[in-house]
């Protein structure tokens, strides 16, 4: 049977804009865990002082006590996170007699590290911008030797360069092994050079298809102010896959008796087309030292302002608005030009952004997308939950996920995942997403104790510690002011309330948390504790709660 999506309202229809502590929270971090409002509305006598405090703390997050979460990481089920890359390739990828499993152990143990941290991390700007930037270097991660080495790509290719330059970051994801198989430079040679890296280089790493100009001749491409193209052509695609060739992995080619096959970046420079090149208006000259010619390509596509304005595009759509403000782009654009070899370029940029009045006035012009949903939901909720790739229920909620489409590392084009409301609001990813809140509103851990365990975050809070506080409007407010960081209009609190009472009425009779539910009775599932948990399953599905 055809269900139709729940209703998700347009940006035009959301006027209200919900307190500061709501908005930061549900766009710079994956949502309120509890007590992270309070925090936020504790840190200054006005809304830029909060948010300032705010965003310095998570610009800095080696200031930031994350403890818990490294407890949480240091579980004995991860057994690959700490592996160096030669112990990876040599012990997950080159062996001919181990499982697949083990083979792609390391990126299902980064997939479910990934969500332990988006869950539990107090640094949560950090995982949203690590999120960011494996979507904009996207690589597919289920195939091989990609997931045998995946834990490399996620900890030494991504998340040390997030807050920090550009260009560095360029560098080290082209001579990632991840990289350079996916977009098959691994093969790339003089003769015959492998255009795929090169391409998605200009036109989704850099540039940006915004400033491809076509089949025009590189010679008539247009200068800017400062004598620089003002965008791309096909031959210059051409003249960069020269200049990459021979950047390939240490795999024991059987070419080259040197190779010493530890899945490192190798450059094998009897594959280098060594002549002439010209890119983006500049000659690169015949016979340069190893390596020269692509340095220097990477050194020109992070100095363009063209590369500026579209990475900044990006981070105010993801951070702002799927349409943001071109006035916000530009300034944030002109931020990381000026400091496109400043060692903190990208926390720069990141600030601007984040303490603009379109960051701070701006509601409603982005929606989640399912694994936002997912990981807000479990923030909201104080999930006690364990993810590891041993463990029963995190594999069904990997299997689930990827239902929804959205499932971390799992796009095989190298766009990356949509960051636009277009996406995500169709009747499949909505559907399979509230279908998966339910699945954890009923699992429990061993004893019998509840995941999401919301009956004992409802019973446990000062608000709600007389049971005749438990009518259903008082619970369906609590939990709206729970999950959104502000009370929605009476109209939101009503509806839920009618879905526990199934009555227009409501005579203040309180919903008995307290007793037992009877699994005899036919009709278990509307009573008490069931009813409370598909109540906050309805409001983490909710219009208001999908936005961002």
């Amino acid at each position: 049977m055809y269900l139709a999506s729940p209703p998700v309202p347009s940006p035009s229809t959301l006027t209200a804009l919900p307190p500061l502590a709501a908005v930061t929270l549900s766009r710079a971090a994956f949502g309120p865990a509890p007590g992270d409002i309070e925090d936020f509305n504790s840190r200054g006598s006005t809304d830029m002082a909060r948010l300032t405090s705010w965003v310095d703390e998570q610009l800095d997050p080696q200031s930031i006590d994350d403890s818990d979460l490294e407890a949480r990481l240091g579980n004995p089920a991860f057994r690959t996170l700490g592996k160096s890359l030669t112990q990876l390739w040599a012990e997950h990828y080159r062996p001919e007699n181990i499982t697949w499993e083990e083979r792609v152990r390391p990126v299902y143990e980064v997939l479910y590290a990934t969500m332990t941290r988006a869950i539990y991390s107090r640094r949560q700007l950090q995982e949203v911008l690590v999120d960011f930037w494996h979507n904009h270097f996207n690589v597919y991660g289920y195939e091989t030797p990609n997931a045998s080495v995946w834990v490399h790509y996620d900890r030494d290719i991504i998340r040390p360069h997030v807050l920090g330059n550009f260009r560095q970051m360029l560098e080290a994801n082209a001579k990632s092994t991840a990289m350079l198989y996916y977009l098959d430079n691994v093969e790339s040679s003089d003769e015959g050079p492998n255009e795929n890296y090169a391409r998605e280089l200009l036109e989704l790493h850099t540039l940006g298809a915004e400033n491809y100009l076509g089949i025009m001749p590189q010679w008539d491409v247009p200068l800017d102010s400062q004598g620089r193209p003002i965008g791309y052509v096909d031959g210059d695609v051409l003249e960069v896959a020269r200049c990459f060739t021979g950047w390939t992995v240490a795999n024991g080619h059987w070419s080259d008796p040197n190779d010493p096959d530890s899945g490192e970046f190798y450059y094998r420079d009897f594959w280098h087309d060594r002549f002439q090149k010209y890119v983006l208006g500049e000659f690169i000259p015949a016979d340069q030292a190893a390596l020269e010619d692509g340095l220097r390509v990477l050194d020109k596509l992070a100095e363009h302002p063209g590369t500026a304005r579209y990475i900044c595009r990006k981070l105010c759509r993801r951070l702002v608005s799927d349409n943001p403000p071109e006035n916000l782009v530009e300034s944030a654009a002109a931020v990381f030009h000026d400091n496109w070899q400043a060692p903190d370029q990208i926390r720069q940029v990141v600030r601007h952004i984040l303490l603009s009045p379109e960051f701070r006035g701006t509601w409603g012009a982005k929606m989640k997308r399912p694994f936002e949903t997912l990981m807000g939901a479990m923030r909201v909720c104080g999930a006690e939950i364990t993810l590891h790739p041993d463990d029963d229920d995190s594999q069904s909620l990997s299997w689930l996920m990827e239902k929804t489409g959205h499932h971390p590392f799992a796009w095989i084009p190298p766009d990356g995942f949509p960051d636009t409301r277009t996406t995500w609001q169709g009747s499949t990813p909505m559907i399979m997403t509230w279908r998966i809140i339910n699945w954890l509103m009923r699992i429990t851990d061993n004893s019998g104790v509840h995941k999401l365990d919301v009956l004992s975050q409802t019973l446990n809070a000062p608000e709600m510690s007389d049971p005749a506080n438990h009518t259903p409007r008082n619970l369906a407010r609590f939990w709206f002011i729970r999950a959104l960081g502000y009370e929605p209009d009476a109209a939101q609190i009503t509806r839920a309330a009618q879905m526990l009472t199934h009555s227009d009425s409501y005579d203040g009779t309180p919903w008995g948390l307290d007793q037992a539910i009877d699994l005899s009775r036919d009709e278990w599932p509307h009573y008490w504790q069931s009813g409370l948990r598909t109540l906050v399953a309805l409001i983490l599905m909710s219009p208001d709660f999908l936005q961002r």
